[in-house]
């Protein structure tokens, strides 16, 4: 990766001075100048000049979906997801804000210094994300592959063979009747059935927690966690090491059940995300 040797100027108000970008039709000429923006500065960029990075904020509509986003504002996958903390291209909702930078490049967490040594630039030219305490923007970066394939549900294989009984989302609750939020999905299978790791990962909770019985939690690379509850028998230990498809538990109904089948959560940094997974 190359050392950034650009200055770079940031101009930012902060949340409630940045413009809002009222539509993505390309009638509109802000939209248009943003693009325009966004072509100079990767020019810039790869020159070795500097780039002017300026904010704007676009509220989501019903519509709406990541790659639209994307596609309009003439940015790529890794800007519109690391600079507004998507999990994943489904994490969307109408009447979110999301923060719109003129370059691309990818957000990270972390101190500044740090930052500047891991990616090879200067202190200099890393500048926080507007309302996001500690998020910085690296210009001209891109995630690594593994990254990549976790934003967009690659990395997960279905962790036990069986039928789709309720999705993520809102549901009624099979015991109160009242509608709820469903924080994972269930997969109804066979008591006994094998559960395995959806990705690589290590092993950081084995045991009963409450209302998801006998459970196992696997945390990932890039700050992802998979939960699977209600089994019958755990097969690997805290701390364990556990490659993608390996057997890690069988299926039941402890804890918070109708009957026998699989709860199965993805979280990143602590938020619960739909899960997607390979094929």
């Amino acid at each position: 990766m190359r050392i950034l040797l650009v200055s770079i100027f940031l101009l930012v108000k902060g949340i409630s001075g940045i413009p809002l970008l009222k539509s993505l039709s390309y009638s509109n000429p802000n939209l248009m100048q943003l693009r325009d923006e966004v072509s100079q500065n990767i020019e810039r960029w790869r020159n070795h000049k500097p780039i002017f990075l300026k904010w704007r904020k676009y509220r989501i509509r019903k519509g709406d979906n990541f790659f639209k986003v994307m596609a309009k504002t003439n940015l790529n996958h890794e800007t519109i997801a690391s600079v507004n903390r998507l999990a994943s291209y489904w994490d969307l909702k109408p009447g979110d804000v999301w923060i719109i930078p003129n370059m691309r490049g990818i957000a990270r967490y972390g101190k500044k210094a740090d930052l500047a040594k891991t990616f090879r630039t200067s202190i200099a030219s890393i500048f926080p994300v507007p309302g996001q305490k500690g998020l910085y923007f690296i210009p001209g970066m891109r995630f690594e592959k593994l990254e990549r394939k976790f934003l967009s549900g690659q990395a997960f294989i279905r962790p036990v063979s069986g039928r789709l009984s309720s999705n993520y989302g809102i549901r009624k609750d099979p015991f109160t009747k009242k509608s709820e939020f469903h924080r994972g999905i269930d997969i109804a299978c066979p008591l006994g059935s094998k559960v395995k790791a959806a990705a690589s990962g290590r092993v950081i909770f084995t045991g009963w927690k409450s209302g998801y019985g006998y459970t196992v939690i696997l945390e990932h690379s890039a700050g992802y966690r998979t939960l699977y509850g209600h089994l019958k028998k755990i097969l690997v230990k805290k701390g364990q090491k556990v490659k993608q498809g390996n057997v890690i538990a069988l299926s039941g109904k402890s804890g918070k059940a109708t009957g026998p089948h699989l709860h199965f959560e993805v979280l990143r940094k602590g938020r619960r995300i739909k899960p997607h997974f390979v094929g």
